[in-house]
């Protein structure tokens, strides 16, 4: 029994055609599917077809012989037939960097990204695209901040509270609020889900020092996988905990420092040298990991991957913190003075979707 047809080289299957038919009486005008996908007839065949200039008119089988219609550029948009092209056209838009974006970190100006439509989508979509990209003309007003989360998103707030400020203080309850320099990092690996975006704004530059590294985690996970396979693997399967704990909170996460999908491709960093715990593993593999770890780290801090820049009063970075790690290179002196907050990555790629939209 044929159950698929062949439209311009790539094959769809009958009932996933009937589960997507767009049809008013399948779908809501919002979109969302009116019925039960495990209650329509898996064995449904097709009765008639009609190529046309636009697309597909079928009349299915059955007691309702259902009409459905499927345009052109739904059928391109939603082929998923492994033996096609259009995987190509659909492979990831993201670019990965090294240290020879020093003088290239996409920058935008404030003023004009909350003025300019095409402004702010081309900011959005560069995060998208290299996992980061700075501001300039940034009110230096305390909290301004969440006015640029605001932008595209929601804060997402810790127990940190909707923002936390990056200074110097006795009895710190993390390193982040001491001056000491500071290997890169994610932030919040000890929470499940891990806030997905992270945004710091300078307030006070300090006298000297402060320098913050940035570094691409999928960049050198690639290289990682690339020169030392085996210790790619070892960071990709075996779960770590990470722990942090105050006076008004405890945390705790298990996960892989390299996350990946079913086809391997890297979706997640997750490195905090100050809050992995011990590391709990099999006898035989613990050498091993902490060989891959330090493997790791050793091309994330090498010359290839570190990017270095000193944010000045008014600037705000905004970067993906499941992807790029950031840290302190020089021992902060003076009043230096940062804000920052946390934000999450689907509200940032849904503003970026409907300026896409309406721009194009």
């Amino acid at each position: 029994m044929i159950d698929h047809l062949v439209y311009k080289n790539r094959r769809y299957h009958h009932f996933w055609l009937r589960d997507n038919c767009q049809c008013e009486q399948c779908r809501h005008t919002s979109g969302q599917r009116l019925h039960e996908t495990w209650q329509l007839n898996f064995a449904v065949a097709i009765e008639q077809i009609n190529a046309t200039p636009l697309g597909l008119e079928i009349l299915w089988s059955g007691d309702d012989r259902h009409r459905s219609f499927f345009s052109k550029q739904f059928l391109a948009q939603h082929c998923y037939d492994e033996e096609s092209t259009t995987a190509q056209q659909e492979a990831d838009s993201r670019q990965l960097w090294g240290t020879a974006l020093t003088d290239n970190i996409p920058c935008f100006d404030y003023l004009k990204v909350i003025s300019d439509d095409e402004e702010k989508r081309q900011w959005l979509n560069s995060v998208i695209t290299y996992g980061l990209a700075k501001l300039i003309n940034v009110p230096i007003e305390p909290g301004t901040i969440l006015k640029v989360v605001g932008q595209f998103g929601y804060v997402r707030t810790t127990n940190y509270g909707d923002l936390f400020e990056v200074l110097s203080v006795k009895k710190a309850v993390n390193l982040a609020y001491t001056p000491i320099p500071l290997s890169l990092h994610t932030d919040n690996p000890y929470r499940n889900p891990v806030p997905t975006l992270q945004l710091l704004h300078c307030l006070v530059k300090a006298d000297s020092g402060g320098v913050t590294a940035l570094a691409d985690g999928f960049y050198a996970a690639e290289i990682l996988r690339r020169d030392y396979a085996e210790a790619f693997k070892l960071l990709a399967s075996e779960k770590v905990d990470f722990k942090f704990a105050s006076e008004n909170a405890i945390l705790q996460h298990k996960g892989c420092m390299i996350e990946v999908d079913p086809g391997g491709q890297v979706t997640a960093i997750r490195i905090n040298n100050r809050s992995v715990a011990a590391f709990d593993l099999p006898f035989a593999k613990m050498l091993p990991y902490y060989r891959a770890y330090r493997q790791f780290m050793s091309i994330l801090q090498g010359d290839d991957c570190k990017v270095t820049l000193t944010l000045a009063a008014g600037e705000l970075i905004l970067f993906d913190n499941q992807r790029v790690l950031h840290g302190r290179e020089v021992q902060a002196i003076g009043a230096r003075h940062l804000q920052g907050c946390y934000a999450d990555r689907d509200g940032l790629r849904s503003t970026a979707a409907l300026l896409n939209a309406l721009l194009d």
